[in-house]
C-alpha cells in the first residue's frame, strides 16, 4: 500500500544550484494536486491555483484545501546532485532474503545493547573497588586525534595539530588570526566564505565520536554553518554531519538525506552573542536522536528533537573532511570566532567534557555527591574498564553490520504522513512566499462531501474518491479504458470533464459502465472484458466514404474501433512475434538500442536488457527513447491522459531500418525457417498471422510468396549481402540456416511489419 503512493512522487524534481528550496517544494505539491485532478477527477484544477476557476465551480481556497492533503510529508524542495539517494520519504524494496538479513542484523544490535545494560550493573562493584584504591582520573581526555589552538599559522596558511601525528588544518589568509579569549592566545576569525579544512573526520553513523571547540558568535544567526563533514548543503542533501546555528540556537545533526532521513537535536535556548562559549557535541553511534548530545560550558543543555529517523549511511557523496565556517551554497559562520578545535574518536562523558571547559577540575576533585559519583562511574567505564570498552566495540561491530546490510538496499520514493500535520495556507497568486489565510484539508463544495468519520488525510481522500455516492472517479476511469479500446473516449476530452470539455457522446452508457465498475469492486479485468465482448466493440471497422464523412471519429459507434497502436504495443508485439521478448517481470530499467541517440545519450544495454517490455525502458523525463518518441510517446514533464497520434514517414523509416526491428525481422525469419523449412507458402501465412492476427487473403499471400522468391533469388546471387544484412543487432544469427533463405524470410517479415494491418488496430 505504501509502495503505491510512489505515484504521487513521480513529478519533476529540481537540483539546479541557486534554486530556492521552498519554491520547488511548493511546485511538487502543486503537481500532485493537478495530477490528482487530471487522473482521478478529470478536472483542470491548475486553473484555480492563482484565482478562482473561471469556468468551473472550483475556488482558490478549495485548491489549497486539496493542497493540504498532499503537503503533509517530510520532503526537501531540492534533490541531491552529488549523491544517488532517493529523496525522502522513501522505503526499502526488499525480498525475503534481505528481510531476513535485516532482522538478523537488528537482533544483533539489540543483543549487544542488552549485554551492555547488564554489564553496566555488574561493573559497579569493580568501580567501587577502584574508587577506594585510586579516586583520580588522569588530566588528559583520552582518544583525542587532533587539536588546533590556531596560535601558529605557517607561511602556507597551515595550523599544526597539537596532537602528535595529527594532520595540519588549512585556512586561507582571509580567515584572520585574532586575539582569542583571555589567556588563550589566538583564535581564527571566519569570513563565512572561506573554509578551515581538516584532513580527517569521515565518521559513519555507527562510529561514536565527539567534537569540542570554543566559539563566539557576533549576533543571533538565522542560519550559519559552524562546522560540517559533507560535500554541500542541498546539492548533497547535507549528507554527513553538521553543527549549525539556526535562529540563534545550536543544532547538531547526522544526515543521510535531509530532512527525511536524519537525526537532529537543537538547543532550546539561544547561544548568547558576543560571549565565548565552550561547545561540545557527541554521537554515541546509535543512529537515534537520543544518542546525540550538546554541551555548553561543560554542562549538558536542554534540547528538542528536530529529526529522529536515520536508517542509512552518512558517508559518501564527497567532502570527507571536517570543514569549519563554510559550506558550498550554504550560509557560513560570518564574523564568528573559533578556537581550540578538538576531535575525539569516542563519545565523551560529562566529566571529561567538564575537563575540556576547565582543565584540571575533573582530575583533581573526587566525587562528593551521588550525582558526582555517577559522573565518575561513566568516565571510569569509558576510560578505564577493559570489559566495558570491549562491549562497546562489540556493539559498534553489530551496528556496522546493520548499516552494511541496509546501505545496499534499493529505495523508492513514497508518501508518508507527518505525525503533526503541516499548516497550509492560500498562496496569493500561487506564489510560494505569499501566504494568506490558513486552510485545512478538504474537498470541493460542488462535489459530494467526504464520508462521515473519514479522516482528514489521504486515506480519507481515497475513501471520498471511491464513495458510491461520488461517481466522478469511476466515470473518468471508465472513460480512459474506453479510450484505450476505441482510440477515443466517450468523453473525448479525457483530461477535462468540466464545462469546457466535451459532453459525453453516450451519457447513459458512461453512467452504466461507471456504476457496473463500482458494483464489481473496481475490477479492471471485468470492465475490459465487458467492453471487448460487447457487440459494439466486435463490429467491423470498415466504413463507407459516406459514413466517414458523416462521422469521421466514430462518435456514434456505428463501426468497430480503428486506430494506430501505441508505440509500446508496436515494439512489444514485434518482439513477442519474433520470440525475442523477455517476459521477466520487475527489475531495474533497461537501455535499448536507440538510447545512444536520445536527447541525453546513454549507452545501450546488452543481452536480455535489449528485449524487455517497453515498460522497463530507461526513461529521461525530457528525453524518451527516440523510437518510442517517434511513435508519439510524450515527454513526462506533466500528467497526460490522452495522446495525439500522428502518421509520418518517420514511422516507416524506423520499422524498416531501426536496429530493434531489423533484428526482430531476422529472428522471426529464423524461427519460421526452423518451424517450416521448405514451404514458402506456409511460411508467409504463419508470418502474416503472427504480425497481423489473421491469415492473409489470396492476393496478399501471392504477393508475399512472390516477394520471398524474389528476395531469395537476389540474395543467392549476392551471398555477402545476405550475410551482411543478418549482422544487425546484439543477438548472434543461427549459423545452421542458409544465410540467403534467412535474409529472404527477414525481408518478408520486414514488409509485413510495415503493413497497415500490423500497426493499426481494426
Amino acid at each position: 500500500q505504501r509502495l503505491a503512493t510512489a505515484f504521487c512522487r513521480l513529478h519533476q524534481q529540481e537540483s539546479e544550484g541557486g534554486s530556492v528550496e521552498e519554491e520547488y517544494r511548493v511546485e511538487y505539491v502543486n503537481d500532485r494536486v493537478t495530477t490528482f485532478g487530471t487522473a482521478f477527477l478529470g478536472l483542470t484544477l491548475e486553473c484555480s491555483r492563482c484565482h478562482d476557476h473561471k469556468f468551473d465551480p472550483l475556488t482558490q481556497k478549495e485548491f489549497y484545501q486539496m493542497f493540504a492533503f498532499f503537503d503533509d510529508i517530510d520532503e526537501a524542495g531540492l534533490y541531491s546532485f552529488f549523491t544517488n539517494s532517493a529523496p525522502t520519504p522513501a522505503m526499502w524494496l526488499t525480498d525475503d532474503a534481505q528481510k531476513l538479513a535485516i532482522s538478523g542484523a537488528e537482533s544483533g544490535v539489540k543483543a549487544a545493547e542488552e549485554r551492555l545494560v547488564h554489564l553496566r550493573a555488574e561493573r559497579r562493584k569493580a568501580f567501587q573497588q577502584w574508587l577506594e584504591r585510586s579516586p583520580v582520573i588522569g588530566p588528559a581526555v583520552a582518544d583525542e586525534v587532533v587539536r588546533y589552538d590556531f596560535d601558529n599559522r605557517s607561511a602556507d596558511n597551515k595550523f599544526a595539530s597539537l596532537i602528535p601525528g595529527g594532520p595540519a588544518a588549512l585556512s586561507p589568509a582571509q580567515n584572520a588570526s585574532v586575539p582569542g579569549r583571555p589567556g588563550a592566545g589566538q583564535a581564527i576569525s571566519l569570513t563565512g566564505d572561506h573554509p578551515v579544512t581538516l584532513q580527517l573526520g569521515n565518521y559513519d553513523r555507527f562510529e561514536p565520536f565527539s567534537v569540542s571547540l570554543w566559539m563566539k558568535t557576533p549576533d543571533l544567526k538565522e542560519r550559519a554553518v559552524v562546522f560540517h563533514r559533507s560535500r554541500a548543503w542541498t546539492d548533497a542533501a547535507s549528507r554527513g554531519y553538521e553543527l549549525l546555528l539556526v535562529d540563534g540556537r545550536l543544532q547538531w545533526s547526522l544526515i543521510h538525506f535531509w530532512p527525511g532521513n536524519a537525526v537532529s537535536v537543537r538547543t532550546k535556548d539561544v547561544l548568547p552573542p558576543g560571549v565565548w562559549a565552550q561547545v561540545t557535541v557527541t554521537n554515541d553511534g546509535s543512529s537515534r536522536a537520543g544518542g546525540l548530545g550538546i554541551y555548553l560550558n561543560g554542562q549538558p543543555v536542554a534540547t528538542e528533537v528536530v529529526k529522529d529517523h536515520l536508517t542509512r549511511q552518512i558517508t559518501g557523496g564527497g567532502g570527507d573532511n571536517i570543514t569549519i565556517g563554510e559550506r558550498f551554497r550554504d550560509k557560513g559562520f560570518k564574523g564568528g570566532l573559533v578556537d581550540d578545535f578538538r576531535v575525539f574518536t569516542r563519545e565523551l562523558t560529562v566529566g571529561e567534557i567538564r575537563e575540556l571547559q576547565e582543565p584540571g577540575t575533573f582530575a583533581t576533585k573526587g566525587p562528593t555527591s551521588p550525582e558526582e559519583k555517577e559522573i565518575w562511574f561513566e568516565a571510569w567505564l569509558s576510560r578505564e574498564d577493559a570489559a566495558w570498552r570491549k562491549g562497546l566495540e562489540e556493539l559498534k561491530a553489530a551496528r556496522q553490520k546493520r548499516s552494511q546490510t541496509v546501505d545496499g538496499l534499493r529505495e523508492i520514493m513514497v508518501m508518508e504522513e507527518l505525525q503533526q500535520p503541516k499548516p497550509a495556507y492560500v498562496l496569493t497568486r500561487g506564489m510560494y512566499d505569499q501566504r494568506a489565510d490558513a486552510v485545512t484539508a478538504g474537498t470541493w463544495a460542488a462535489l459530494p462531501p467526504m464520508p462521515k468519520n473519514a479522516p482528514q488525510n489521504r486515506l480519507g481522500l481515497a475513501a471520498w474518491l471511491t464513495d458510491p455516492g461520488h461517481p466522478l472517479f469511476s466515470r473518468v476511469t471508465v472513460n480512459r479504458y474506453w479510450q484505450a479500446c476505441f482510440g477515443r473516449g466517450l468523453v473525448k476530452t479525457a483530461e477535462d470533464f468540466g464545462s469546457q470539455g466535451e459532453r459525453p457522446a453516450h451519457e447513459e452508457l458512461l453512467d452504466w459502465l461507471a456504476r457496473d465498475f463500482m458494483d464489481h469492486g473496481w475490477d479492471v479485468k471485468h470492465l475490459l472484458r465487458t467492453i471487448v465482448l460487447s457487440r459494439t466493440y466486435r463490429q467491423r471497422s470498415f466504413s463507407t466514404p459516406q459514413q466517414m464523412e458523416a462521422d469521421p471519429e466514430n462518435v456514434a459507434l456505428a463501426r468497430g474501433p480503428r486506430h494506430r497502436l501505441p508505440a509500446e504495443m508496436i515494439r512489444d508485439g514485434v518482439l513477442a512475434a519474433s520470440g525475442l521478448l523477455v517476459e521477466k517481470i520487475g527489475g531495474p530499467p533497461v537501455r535499448t538500442y536507440d538510447l545512444p541517440e536520445s536527447f541525453k545519450p546513454t549507452q545501450a544495454g546488452k543481452g536480455n536488457d535489449l528485449y524487455r517490455r517497453s515498460l522497463y525502458t530507461f526513461w529521461r523525463r525530457t528525453g524518451p527513447a527516440p523510437v518510442l518518441e517517434a511513435f508519439d510517446v510524450p515527454k513526462r514533464s506533466g500528467c497526460l491522459v490522452r495522446r495525439d497520434l500522428t502518421n509520418t514517414p518517420m514511422h516507416a523509416l524506423i520499422l524498416l531500418n531501426g536496429t530493434q526491428f531489423v533484428e526482430a525481422s531476422r529472428a522471426l525469419g529464423e524461427k519460421l525457417l526452423r518451424e517450416i523449412p521448405g514451404d514458402p507458402a506456409a511460411l508467409v501465412v504463419r508470418a502474416h498471422r503472427l504480425l497481423t492476427g489473421r491469415p492473409p487473403d489470396t492476393v496478399e499471400r501471392g504477393i508475399l510468396i512472390r516477394l520471398f522468391d524474389e528476395e531469395l533469388a537476389w540474395f543467392e546471387k549476392h551471398p555477402d549481402e545476405a550475410v551482411h544484412s543478418l549482422q544487425v543487432g546484439d543477438r548472434p544469427r543461427d549459423e545452421t540456416l542458409p544465410a540467403s533463405r534467412v535474409a529472404a524470410a527477414a525481408a518478408v517479415v520486414s514488409a509485413l511489419m510495415n503493413c497497415d494491418a500490423a500497426v493499426v488496430k481494426r
